[in-house]
């Protein structure tokens, strides 16, 4: 607005307020001659603040609306995660040392399952602490942040997830119990559920009413994250052992692929090949040493394939049968071109 307006506005208003104009009076009148909200109320502060000799003070934290939208949907986004992946880790835990005959999981090894929900929580966790440790510093600050609508809102949002997560996880529970299908495996899913869930629960509902004291919830979280995720170590194994296990698991495909090449050059020439080197095989040598596989000849359509090996795999997993079960080191595989490849 031109400055000359600025001053007919303030003359105005100065005049007409000393005749005994109310403010809501003199609001509407001049919004419908067409003048800004913003520039009528302005000129009524500066009126005000000439007539009472003080400024018009600022709320504390105005404008913070958005900034603390970010960091608490930063925050909650982040505790669903390491949450989330924190409880999947334990149930693969569970599975691996609680087998259950008829469950499909046990067809899985756990390695692959656990690595994921541990970069989750890596990732995860930390940021969690460095943003509620902000919010936290902040509110210590300015205790009037503490009343944000928009904490409130989505700190209730967060109590309605995990209350839903225990109350469904005691409907399950009461389920299992009156269908009589409680195991010690299901009983620690569920205790590790309502553990989780009610631990979050218990900290936020404490913190929404202001008595909730952050140190003893961010301490138990830490020790219980560190736990399982050096437990996950102890499962899934280092980077470099996951390395040479990725490894062993492609010898094996290998392996499988030679063999059904072989298959099909004896349907199609009624015998074995001589070499690895008369098949159009994807690889013939090791990924990792580049060490060419070992392939014998032996009566009629048998023959053996070898391979050396980082690890002993005894077990049954994802992408193998159990024949293709081998020992550390070199191990061999006695096959036929004439019947169907394990």
């Amino acid at each position: 607005m031109r400055q000359e307006d600025t001053i007919r506005l303030q003359n105005f208003i100065d005049t007409v307020k000393n005749k005994g104009a109310a403010d809501e009076f003199l609001a509407a009148l001049l919004t419908r001659r067409g003048w800004p909200a913003a520039d009528v109320y302005a000129a009524l502060g500066q009126h005000w603040e000439h007539e009472t000799g003080l400024a018009i003070p600022e709320r504390t934290g105005a404008g913070e609306s958005a900034r603390d939208a970010f960091l608490y949907l930063l925050s909650f986004s982040t505790l669903a995660t390491w949450t989330t992946a924190l409880g999947s880790m334990l149930f693969q835990f569970i599975n691996h040392w609680f087998p259950d005959a008829v469950s499909r999981s046990n067809a899985y090894d756990p390695r692959y399952a656990v690595t994921w929900q541990m970069a989750c929580v890596a990732v995860a966790f930390p940021i969690y602490l460095l943003v509620m440790r902000l919010i936290l510093r902040e509110a210590a600050n300015h205790p009037e942040r503490l009343e944000s609508g928009v904490r409130k809102w989505l700190t209730y949002l967060a109590l309605l997830g995990t209350a839903g997560a225990m109350i469904c996880d005691l409907i399950w529970f009461l389920d299992y119990f009156l269908t009589g299908e409680l195991t010690v495996r299901f009983v620690l899913k569920a205790v590790t559920i309502m553990l989780i869930s009610g631990s979050v629960f218990a900290y936020y509902f404490g913190w929404l009413r202001a008595r909730a004291r952050s140190t003893p919830f961010g301490i138990a979280a830490t020790l219980a994250v560190i736990a399982t995720f050096c437990v996950g170590l102890g499962v899934a194994g280092t980077p470099s052992k996951q390395r040479q296990l990725e490894s062993d698991r492609k010898r094996v495909e290998d392996l499988r692929r030679l063999a059904t090449a072989i298959k099909l050059w004896h349907e199609a020439h009624g015998a074995v090949p001589s070499a690895l080197g008369d098949l159009k095989a994807p690889r013939t040598a090791d990924p990792e040493t580049g060490a060419a596989y070992e392939y014998r000849k032996k009566m009629g359509t048998a023959y053996e394939l070898c391979a050396n090996f980082s690890f002993e795999h005894a077990a049954e997993s994802r992408y193998a049968s159990a024949f293709w079960a081998h020992d550390r080191g070199r191990s061999c595989f006695a096959l036929d071109a004439a019947k169907v490849v394990p």
